[in-house]
């Protein structure tokens, strides 16, 4: 199952959900692949010129002489946070600029996630209501007599040790 995170643009969705956004919260393979285009293309603008500046700098680490290695291993790494985390970036980007994180939907595939949503946002489900107690009927009334002393276990065995 993956969980698709349903955003809204600011202002409230369109009449036919048009501009609804369903995000699966996965590994990207393209993230992955290609970390810092990807970001660019998602608009996440500083994260994503940070990780383009990152991975030039690897890059040149693969050219010096004895960091080969150490520049791959960087590459390797920066796809591999990105292809991570990059849905999250997207995500905190979106909601940054004011979208709102509406649902959240575990579903086989995007299809059937819509169908979950959309089945739910029609308003056909009543509100859930949180039962509420009242602690005065628990309590002793004020001015009754407190049986036994404080007790000091889970239960007071009415002044008894």
């Amino acid at each position: 199952m993956i969980s698709y995170l349903i955003l809204t643009p600011p202002g409230g969705p369109d009449r036919d959900h048009r501009t609804t956004r369903f995000v699966a919260d996965r590994f990207a393979w393209l993230a992955f692949v290609f970390p810092g285009l990807w970001l660019l293309f998602h608009r996440c603008w500083l994260i994503g010129v940070a990780t383009l500046i990152a991975q030039v700098g690897a890059g040149w680490l693969t050219n010096l002489s004895g960091l080969f290695w150490a520049g791959t291993l960087a590459q390797l790494a920066i796809g591999l946070l990105i292809g991570l985390e990059g849905r999250h970036i997207y995500i905190s980007t979106l909601i940054r600029h004011g979208w709102m994180l509406s649902d959240v939907v575990s579903a086989p595939d995007l299809s059937t996630a819509e169908a979950f949503y959309f089945s739910s946002a029609a308003g056909d489900v009543a509100p859930a209501t949180v039962p509420t107690t009242d602690w005065s009927k628990f309590s002793a009334p004020a001015g009754a007599p407190a049986r036994g002393g404080p007790a000091l276990g889970l239960f007071d065995i009415a002044g008894g040790r």
